[in-house]
């Protein structure tokens, strides 16, 4: 299966804000919001509350206006600016992995190094690190979404269940001891 994308400012947008309104931070979003709205509302009925008031909009503003809209002016600048967002990236999904294509670079993303995919505001986002992700948007997959999404969730999930080898090594521990140790070993013990 192949695919490609080309991410615009919008895109961009949508994945800068659900990475910075999720976790702790949308915790901390969601309460400085709540303190801001009680302010708001304490300052109302208290004679001298004209400045809790001004304290909770600030708070408020802040988060839900000021805070996406510097993302949103990030992200135009990002998609202007950064020759990756200029080129299309193609994308071919195959047992060994997803094999990647942009400009003159290529690599191959094994499945056994996809964390986790999850669909936010029309991105599907196929994480490899905590700070490394490739998006998908929704209209850039077609029709075959659902049937790409669960070929990647299929593979990912073999991956996962097929034991790793650490560099070098069979899975076994006594798998590479040669057989006349091995002999040796069992001598010894019936010696005792």
């Amino acid at each position: 299966m192949k695919f490609h994308t080309q991410l615009k400012a919008n895109d961009i947008f949508k994945f800068s804000l659900a990475y910075t309104y999720s976790g702790l931070q949308l915790i901390l979003a969601i309460a400085m919001v709540a303190v801001g709205v009680y302010m708001c509302v304490t300052g109302m009925g208290a004679a001298d509350g004209q400045s809790n008031m001004i304290f909770g909009i600030v708070l408020i503003v802040l988060f839900v206006v000021v805070n996406p809209l510097m993302l949103y002016v990030k992200a135009k600048k990002q998609a202007i600016e950064n020759p990756v967002y200029k080129m299309k990236t193609y994308y071919t999904l195959n047992e060994d992995g997803i094999f990647v294509e942009l400009g003159e670079d290529s690599a191959t993303i094994e499945w056994a190094r996809v964390l986790k995919i999850s669909h936010v505001m029309g991105l599907n986002i196929l994480y490899t690190g905590r700070k490394q992700a490739f998006v998908f948007p929704d209209y850039e997959l077609g029709e075959d979404k659902d049937k790409m999404l669960s070929y990647m969730k299929e593979h990912m999930k073999a991956a996962r269940r097929t034991p790793k080898a650490s560099a070098g090594q069979d899975i076994s521990k006594y798998s590479k001891v040669p057989v006349k140790e091995e002999n040796k070993e069992q001598d010894e013990k019936t010696e005792k």
